[in-house]
């Protein structure tokens, strides 16, 4: 290394430096994604033509808390028609981008004023089927953001819908003629059963926890009025009729239980056949239930089981000391038993919330002692962002590499000023070495050139070359003492 590197500010500047590019390099190690998801429930399904069916926009945070989300959804649109999306009991309460369709899309960006945890449904499609095919719905561009804005989507899963012929339908029993004008007109057949769909509870398989409903239907051509019925059996008596017709029907505060709407088209031909529309609706959470929990070494033996009479228990959400919850479903628990292992020693609170298949909780929760001694297990294959994870190791050999190269810069500079030492005393030596001898050399020139001075019949050349001898001792000594002098001041 050159003199330049080891001077003061160099010095300096380079250690800096090093330890600049290594904290550089610290910081951009890759970080460990988390584990949120999107997904289409149901993923999968079997649609007659013409029928409509719904598909919820699931959010599982896994062990994260998200609080914004958006998502760009696409759909065959040769095969399907997407009738609407609903926000209705979403998480999401802040919207940027309001959930809409647009040409074969359907996009929106939200969030809301509670973080999500478990697996919630931020919206609600409703698709009809169109023509007969495999039909893909799926993510095309989506972000899950957490607390601190950054994004902890891992992965999105869609859905394939099979889109099958219609069934043949019944055929229609017209009302009697019973005027003239009806006799008339009775080669005009009565119009097929209306087409309903419910923007509140837009799937007839599902339960629902909101008691008001809405049914829509379309206004063919040649339609003169409209009758409906809602009532507890899917053939109900039609209560009320309108002439001109409707399009929209409304009712709230429905009682919980099974429902049925059925409507029929009045056109020149009679009043045309019905077909009910199903409505599930259960607003009572789970009956109330227990927990008990019996510590075990490093395990917690949970016992609970929660009844509900009219959607029945979709899942059990268990959590530890007030973490990230657990999806458990009722097939896991063996005879009302579930067990929690690798546990931390000491005292816990297990709280357990039944959710039935219309969304109602109830919740119960019991303390439990583990005992036990903790010894953590690491996978030789798993990355891990805990404080002692893969970025403090590796930043702790980044820093054990800097001070190395810090200790060998400080060495070779230590070396080189005990050699430049070295250097200027051997220097300073051969100088007065070299001042001494010349100072001996040059007595003795003098001493002879002195006896040659006062030879007596010394010749004029003879006294030139003695002048000249003199003159040269001068010099040289002159120039001696100047190099000598040089030599010091640049190892100084």
């Amino acid at each position: 290394m050159s003199e330049a590197f080891f001077t003061l500010p160099n010095f300096k500047q380079k250690l800096f430096f090093l330890f600049f590019m290594c904290l550089l390099v610290g910081i951009a190690l890759p970080q460990v994604s988390l584990a949120a998801t999107y997904l289409l429930t149901p993923a999968d399904g079997s649609f007659e033509v013409g029928k409509t069916f719904a598909v919820r926009i699931m959010v599982n945070a896994g062990t994260d808390a998200v609080n914004t989300g958006e998502a760009t959804i696409t759909y065959d649109t040769s095969k399907l028609t997407a009738v609407s999306v609903s926000k209705e009991g979403s998480p999401f309460n802040l919207w940027v981008v309001e959930p809409k369709i647009s040409g074969g899309t359907i996009t929106f960006s939200g969030g809301g004023t509670t973080a999500i945890s478990g697996s919630k449904a931020v919206a609600t499609i409703t698709f009809k089927a169109k023509a007969e095919g495999s039909a893909k719905v799926e993510f095309t561009k989506s972000t899950l953001l957490a607390g601190a804005g950054q994004n902890v989507l891992s992965g999105s899963a869609g859905a394939t819908f099979t889109v099958t012929p219609a069934s043949a339908k019944p055929d229609p029993v017209a009302s009697t003629p019973t005027t003239p004008t009806q006799e008339k007109n009775t080669k005009i057949p009565p119009p097929d059963a209306p087409d309903i769909t419910s923007t509140t509870h837009p799937d007839q398989g599902l339960w629902y926890n909101k008691a008001d409903a809405k049914f829509t239907w379309d206004i063919p051509y040649g339609v003169l009025g409209v009758r409906f019925a809602f009532g507890d059996v899917s053939n109900a008596t039609s209560t009320e009729t309108h002439e001109p017709p409707v399009g929209e029907w409304s009712k709230s505060g429905i009682a919980d239980g099974t429902w049925y709407f059925t409507a029929e088209y009045l056109n020149r031909g009679g009043w045309g056949s019905s077909t009910p529309y199903k409505l599930q609706i259960d607003t009572t959470p789970p009956d109330e239930f227990g927990v008990t929990a019996v510590g075990g070494d490093l395990t917690a033996q949970l016992r609970f089981e929660a009844q509900d009479s009219l959607s029945g228990v979709e899942l059990y959400r268990v959590v530890i000391d007030g973490e990230s919850p657990r999806d458990v479903q009722p097939n896991e628990l063996v005879s009302g038993g579930y067990t929690i292992t690798n546990l931390d020693p000491g005292d816990h609170t297990i709280g357990v919330t039944a959710v039935d298949f219309a969304g109602n909780e109830r919740s119960a929760e019991a303390p439990v002692t583990v005992t036990g001694t903790k010894v953590e297990e690491v996978d030789p294959n798993a990355v891990t962002t805990s404080g002692f994870g893969a970025i403090y190791w590796v930043s702790l050999l980044f820093m054990a590499a800097l001070a190395i190269v810090i200790t060998m810069l400080i060495q070779e500079r230590r070396r080189f000023h005990e050699e430049k030492d070295h250097i200027k005393r051997e220097t300073a030596e051969v100088g007065d070495r070299l001042i001494n001898i010349f100072g001996v050399l040059r007595d003795e020139i003098e001493e002879k050139v002195l006896e040659l001075s006062h030879k007596p019949n010394m010749t004029d050349a003879e006294r030139a070359i003695l002048e000249g001898l003199k003159d040269a001792l001068d010099i040289s000594e002159e120039l001696i003492d100047k190099e000598v002098e040089d030599v010091r001041k640049l190892l100084k």
